[in-house]
């Protein structure tokens, strides 16, 4: 040991005594780092800066009308992105953006067409609806990234569109509904009034009938008696015609409601083909994802995540019908109805499970783990067979539920029109009544047999009108009539702002880093202390000359000797590299300290592994140390997942000393979870004791067998030690 202590001492006094080689090694010391601090800063923050990318768009929509009410979605986009400082929107004309994309100028562009609005709204319309599109043309050749954030753009973009539409025609069909909801309330007052109406006159029958009982008992009174009945009956029939005219101008108003509740199949059947357009939607994204499984990792989330909001708004409108039909068959009791909406649970508990099984694969993204074609294929499957059962949903709809609703339309209509014929009936029996009076009048001098025949014919008349009032008073009772005016009455707002926007993501960042050149500094300051010993490698002989005494030194002294100065010169570059990244750059990290540590401990086991390979293989080494870095660049999982790399990568990430490097840095930076700290420690641990066996058995073994070899290499004059 006081020999390998002899040999540096002697080294660090050369190096403090030699001012030239003092000036190189101080270069050595700062250009690591150096490289580190420029990676660093110039990955700061790529993404914050995504307005520098210009992108074309053309507005060439001409507007629609829904219900009388002009509308221009083009000129609600063009409004929303002229406030979106994500990508540098430009507002231009189509010729000028078809050559700015073709030119460079533009790295894509965005044409929304003439018909967008029409056709967006065409689900409000007869037919069938029409998708509406916007054309995306991009130039590819100019960045390999800026289409994927371009495209990102595009999908948020599409995502707001649909939010928007769908909050303009819900809250128009939605203000109608409870513009007659509100009239049908006011109305409850006045059929209450008639109501009331209709049963006095029922309460004045008995008095009626007695007194026909009365006039046939006792025949003397008859004539008094009836005169005072026949005084009664103007005032029954005008009370009558009242009642009659309330009934009619409601059944004015239920034939206005006639046409608005209808609206309810169309509204469902937009809904319906909504959620069919997500569930082709996350289809699309999928096939796209299958497309580039390992490539794009970062457009893969963005699609996935993309997919789930689609999801979301599916579950959602789904949802939404299954309250409102669910409403409507309390009134109507169908099991055909029944079935449906078990249908449509069956459709949203399948949509909620694609949901999670996206979930599930974005969480699996996020852990580092790749994406599947098998897993993908399957989720493509599973979303393909929900979109069949809403086609299958939506024929049903059309054939089967809609004649439902229908239904319950005319039976408001026809429970009004049942009033009015009610009302007629007795109407029509007070002449009865008012001849069998007469007839009574006459009875008196005619005799008791002709009384007899009016008080047999009286008993029917009461019935009819009794029950009639009863009809009456289970109508102002019936909970259909209340479910219709309450589904009517609704806050428009909330509903459409509801049905645009069902859910608020709520993010939970479990180890939140400020900035992407902070996330990359332990890539790039790993990568930074390998090339700083591989520098120190190239530069600095390996050969050990004898001490002072002349003794010959032997092989394992030597090296340890000599690696002693290598890692006192590793270990300041990695403190430079850090500190720097801490102080000048300001990188974030958890534990600066532990990081600090971490680092200091990579920087001695990478140059004893360099230094084993240039000490045992020589120049083949110094090859063998480049060629292992290049490796780690792909392998080790510091830039782009892993799991996105090709399997050759994938396959030698677990063997290379930059997955654990980077791994244990990551740790003190994002926060640490301590045994991975020591997982990611003990693995590097076993490189540099390998390194050490095979300096002890092999290095002088093969510096002897490749001794001749060198030397002719030397003689050349084209390489040196």
């Amino acid at each position: 040991m006081s020999i390998i202590l002899k040999i540096y001492k002697r080294d660090i006094k050369k190096i403090i005594s030699n001012k030239p080689l003092m000036i190189i090694i101080a270069g050595l010391l700062f250009v690591p780092a150096l490289y580190a601090w420029i990676n660093i800063i110039a990955s700061w923050d790529p993404y914050g800066n995504t307005k520098g990318l210009l992108v074309a768009v053309v507005n060439n929509d001409k507007g629609s009308k829904i219900q009388s009410i002009e509308i221009n979605i083009g000129n609600e986009v063009v409004d929303k992105l002229k406030n979106n400082q994500s990508i540098g929107w430009t507002f231009v004309d189509e010729s000028e953006a078809e050559s700015g994309v073709k030119y460079g100028k533009y790295y894509a562009s965005i044409t929304i067409p003439e018909n967008f609005s029409s056709n967006l709204l065409s689900i409000t319309a007869n037919g069938e609806p029409t998708k509406a599109n916007l054309i995306y043309a991009v130039n590819e050749k100019i960045n390999a990234i800026a289409p994927k954030i371009t495209k990102s753009g595009l999908t948020t973009l599409q995502s707001e569109i649909t939010s928007s539409v769908t909050k303009e025609v819900s809250n128009t069909v939605l203000n109608y509904m409870s513009a007659y909801g509100v009239e049908l309330e006011q109305l409850k007052p006045k059929m209450e009034e008639f109501i009331n109406m209709v049963s006095n006159i029922d309460a004045n029958l008995p008095q009626i009938g007695e007194g026909i009982n009365n006039a046939y008992n006792g025949a003397v009174d008859m004539n008094n008696f009836i005169r005072n009945i026949q005084e009664n009956v103007p005032n029954i029939t005008n009370s009558l015609n009242n009642a009659q005219n309330v009934i009619k101008s409601s059944n004015d108003f239920f034939s206005k409601v006639n046409g608005t509740i209808k609206n309810i199949s169309p509204y469902i059947r937009t809904d319906l083909a909504g959620a069919k357009a997500n569930a082709d939607t996350v289809k699309n994204n999928l096939s796209s994802i299958n497309n580039s499984i390992n490539t794009d990792v970062k457009g893969q989330q963005e699609a996935l995540k993309s997919s789930v909001n689609n999801l979301n708004n599916a579950i959602s409108t789904i949802n939404n019908d299954i309250n409102i039909l669910q409403s409507v068959n309390n009134m109507l009791h169908s099991n055909l109805l029944s079935n449906f909406i078990s249908k449509m649970q069956n459709i949203r508990d399948q949509l909620v499970q694609n949901k999670l099984n996206l979930d599930n694969v974005i969480s699996a993204l996020s852990s580092g783990n790749a994406i599947s074609s098998d897993a993908v294929n399957s989720a493509i499957q599973n979303i393909d067979k929900t979109s069949q059962l809403i086609d299958e949903s939506i024929s049903n709809f059309d054939n089967t539920i809609s004649p439902q609703i229908n239904n319950l339309v005319n039976n408001t209509t026809d429970m009004a029109n049942n009033s009015l014929g009610l009302l007629e009936s007795a109407k029509n029996n007070m002449p009865l009544i008012n001849s069998l009076l007469k007839d009574a009048n006459i009875g008196t001098d005619l005799g008791a047999a002709q009384l007899k025949d009016i008080k047999d014919k009286f008993p029917q008349a009461q019935e009819t009108i009794h029950s009639n009032v009863e009809k009456f008073k289970n109508l102002n009772n019936d909970q259909k009539f209340n479910e219709l005016t309450d589904f009517l009455h609704k806050n428009t707002k909330d509903v459409s702002d509801f049905l645009a926007n069902p859910i608020e993501l709520v993010q939970n960042r479990v180890f939140p880093i400020p900035n992407y050149g902070s996330a990359m500094s332990p890539f790039y300051s790993t990568l930074a202390i390998w090339v700083g010993g591989f520098t120190l490698l190239s530069i600095l002989s390996i050969h050990v000359e004898p001490l002072e005494d002349g003794k010959n030194l032997a092989t394992t002294k030597m090296f340890f000797g000599r690696f002693l100065t290598l890692a006192t010169l590793s270990l300041l570059q990695t403190i430079i590299i850090i500190l720097g990244n801490f102080f000048i750059i300001k990188t974030y990290a958890v534990s600066p300290v532990v990081f600090l540590i971490f680092s200091m401990y990579v920087g001695l086991v990478f140059i004893m592994i360099i230094y084993t390979l240039v000490s045992v293989f020589g120049n083949v080494g110094k090859a063998l140390a480049l060629i292992i870095m290049v490796l780690q660049v792909s392998a080790s999982g510091g830039t782009f997942p892993i799991q996105l790399t090709p399997k050759f990568f994938q396959n030698i990430s677990p063997m290379l000393p930059f997955t654990y490097a980077i791994g244990g840095m990551r740790e003190a930076e994002g926060g640490i979870i301590w045994s991975s700290l020591y997982y990611n420690a003990g693995i590097l641990s076993i490189y540099f004791f390998i390194s050490i066996i095979i300096s002890i058995f092999l290095k002088e073994k093969v510096n002897k067998k490749s001794e001749k070899f060198v030397k002719r290499m030397r003689e050349s004059g084209l390489v040196g030690e």
